[in-house]
């Protein structure tokens, strides 16, 4: 049966499609690319002008509609539940797990995500009331369809018999002859005046509600008449199968062929047509065909009174005799107008749950405008309490409904990393349990989520801790690095290269600096510096920063031994930066010129031994690159400041843009000053160490 579905309409702007025509490829497996393109044999090629317009590319992709806070809610709720249920089912397998308790949770939040979306609607602007509606109808077919999956497939007592179920479903979603009817209980004798008796009486009878239905009947004014006493002995008289009454069917189907030949006697007698609503009511109940077929004139859908009919004409029916009677009963609405002669779409995936075709429902699923949500966890349920069969039986196709659960929890974990960063988390539980590619790409996916702010950092770092993925806190830390150098706080730069554990950032870090302290003679972000600790081992470069600013706070302190100690210690080091040697020989002559030597002869040396190797030489060096080119050389420096001040966002440097004269202070003034003050603090130095005490 082929139904016309109605699809969205997409305007592309495209002068050049207009002209020539229009073709599309797949992009991405949920994404394609439409492009202008003329099919035309070659020879006319010649024929045609030369087009020199641009070609524009346009992606078409399915609107994310779980972008929507109520229904990010639902999808949040529902992880919870997805979750609880892999991880019992991964720590004990042979558990027993109520499966059916957990499509009702499913369900319930699918009823109260629903309850808000009506709730928004009658608060909506006009403008964005389809959309919310659109969302409505979208979640009440999910609900439909798996209620219906639940009590036909999940439910483990569905293969004995599945009327009452089918009664329970159809009243849980058509429920307005049962509030109606409240009204009317409620309302006391004379509930025959109102005029919608008679319809309420009549939607509870197709609904098996027979006991309300009674209730009803009796509180009509002529309820004494004959005609409704015998009304009512028929209906309290009607027997009603039961597959843990311990009566077999033949004996009900006999039981039932004896009361429904006595009822219709009775119609045929006309007892019961003094009240023709009365007698309509009574060849419902035995199950008149022609009844039955004027009522489908007043159905929604096809199946709203198709288990009512199951009801009083097979109500023995078991679930794989299901499709044959739902296929007559829609071809018998169809045939009579009923439904306006419609087909929907939902109507389609009703009729094969019925007809126990499970990948054709599947297959119907996917094209639900949900993002997956629906199929991922329906199929999720399916597969753990053993109701998932796609395979044909052959040895090439009996992992298929593993390897279908396992694409489905990919490509939805995929989609929530990739396309909303607040659902990222949730992204991550469904690749956990998906195949070895998902568990692959929750590193790779985690790494490219674009990143708002240092709270969200945080927890993306927390949770690639979880997953023992070092890697992407690495990735992570350098573009907060990145961010913090290009908006000049570089304390937050330095602490979060220190937490990346890679030594490029951290040596690049600590260079800034060490540059700063070389042109301003200040060190930046002390407070920070003095927090470091033992991780300034992570890099050369940081233990310097450390040790140097150790230095200072002795200087400051006034504990000029162990600051003269420790400056020793770093001019022997080795991972002095070359640029930082004028400043840390600088810092030397205070210590040098003191009257009671803080410097012993030997240290003294030292410091001549480094004035001579290696701070001369950069002079020398120096001078003969600014010989002969001093003038372009400075023009070249400016442009490159110029461009460095310009580029902030440029991800491949980590330099500071500072002044970049770094060695203002190495003159030969300077190396003169050392030279004496280390001649005179050895003078001192060899007088007091030579001296022998009386």
């Amino acid at each position: 049966m082929s139904s016309k579905e109605s699809c969205p309409v997409v305007n592309i702007s495209c002068n050049l499609g207009k002209r020539h025509g229009i073709t599309a490829s797949w992009f991405t497996e949920d994404k394609i690319s439409v492009t202008a393109y003329s099919n035309q044999l070659l020879q006319s090629v010649n024929n045609r002008p030369p087009v020199n317009a641009p070609v524009k590319v346009t992606h078409l992709a399915p609107t994310f509609i779980l972008d929507e806070p109520i229904l990010r809610s639902l999808v949040s709720e529902c992880s919870n539940v997805f979750l609880n249920l892999q991880v019992v089912k991964s720590s004990s397998p042979a558990a027993s797990i109520d499966y059916l308790k957990i499509s009702r949770t499913y369900r319930s939040a699918i009823r109260a995500c629903l309850e808000k979306l009506e709730d928004l609607i009658t608060n909506t602007k006009p403008r964005d009331l389809e959309q919310y509606q659109n969302y409505v109808t979208i979640f009440y077919s999910v609900e439909y369809i798996w209620h219906l999956v639940e009590i036909l497939i999940v439910d483990s007592n569905s293969a004995t018999a599945v009327v009452p179920n089918l009664l329970e479903w159809v009243q849980y979603h058509f429920p307005t002859a049962n509030r109606m009817a409240t009204e009317l209980l409620q309302q006391g004798r004379d509930v025959d005046s109102n005029e919608e008796y008679w319809t309420v009486v009549k939607g509870l009878i197709i609904q098996g509600q027979i006991q309300v239905a009674r209730a009803l009947l009796r509180l009509h004014t002529k309820s004494e008449m004959v005609c409704f006493e015998v009304a009512e002995q028929i209906l309290q008289t009607m027997p009603i199968y039961s597959a843990y009454g311990g009566l077999s069917v033949p004996k009900f189907k006999s039981q039932w062929q004896y009361w429904s030949a006595n009822a219709r006697s009775k119609i045929d007698a006309g007892i019961l047509a003094a009240e023709p609503d009365l007698e309509e009511i009574v060849k419902l109940v035995i199950g008149d065909r022609q009844t039955w077929t004027e009522q489908c004139r007043y159905a929604t859908s096809w199946f709203e009174y198709f288990p009512g009919y199951l009801f009083y004409t097979e109500s023995t029916c078991k679930y794989y005799e299901l499709g044959t009677f739902a296929n007559t009963w829609l071809s018998q609405c169809i045939s009579t107008g009923g439904m306006n002669a419609t087909y929907k779409y939902l109507d389609k995936i009703i009729l094969s749950v019925m007809e126990n075709n499970l990948p054709q429902v599947l297959h119907n699923i996917q094209n639900i405008c949900d993002n997956k949500w629906f199929l991922t966890h329906l199929v999720d349920l399916l597969y753990h309490c053993g109701q998932l069969t796609l395979s044909t039986g052959g040895t090439e196709d009996q992992d298929a409904e593993k390897l279908f659960r396992e694409s489905l929890l990919y490509d939805f974990g995929t989609l929530l990393m990739s396309r909303n960063a607040s659902l990222w988390e949730v992204g991550l539980d469904y690749l956990e349990f998906s195949s070895t590619e998902g568990l692959g790409a929750r590193e790779a996916l985690l790494a490219r989520i674009p990143i708002r702010n240092e709270k969200q950092a945080l927890k993306l770092i927390s949770a690639a801790k979880k997953n023992n993925f070092p890697a992407v806190e690495t990735e992570i830390c350098k573009v907060l690095v990145k961010r913090n150098l290009a908006t000049r706080l570089y304390g937050n730069a330095l602490e979060w290269a220190i937490r990346s554990r890679d030594s490029f950032y951290v040596t690049a870090v600590a260079n800034i600096f060490l540059e700063h302290y070389c042109n301003t003679g200040e060190i930046m972000c002390e407070d920070v510096i003095a927090n470091v600790g033992a991780k300034m081992f992570c890099s050369p470069r940081l233990i310097f920063l450390v040790k140097y600013y150790d230095f200072r706070q002795f200087y400051r302190e006034r504990s000029f031994a162990q600051a003269a100690d420790l400056l020793i210690n770093l001019l022997d080091s080795k991972i002095t930066p070359s640029y930082f040697w004028p400043s840390l020989l600088a810092d030397t002559i205070p210590l040098l010129e003191f009257k009671e030597p803080v410097i012993p002869t030997k240290e003294t040396y030292t410091i001549l031994h480094h004035l001579e190797w290696d701070l001369v030489p950069m002079i020398e060096k120096r001078k003969e690159q600014l010989k002969g080119a001093k003038t372009a050389a400075q023009q070249q420096q400016q442009q490159q400041s110029q461009k460095m001040d310009t580029d902030e966002d440029n991800n491949q440097t980590l330099n500071a843009k500072l002044a970049p004269n770094l060695l203002n202070n190495c003159t030969d003034d300077l190396v003169k000053l050392l030279r004496l003050a280390c001649a005179r603090n050895l003078a001192r130095a060899f007088i007091i160490e030579n001296t022998v005490a009386d």
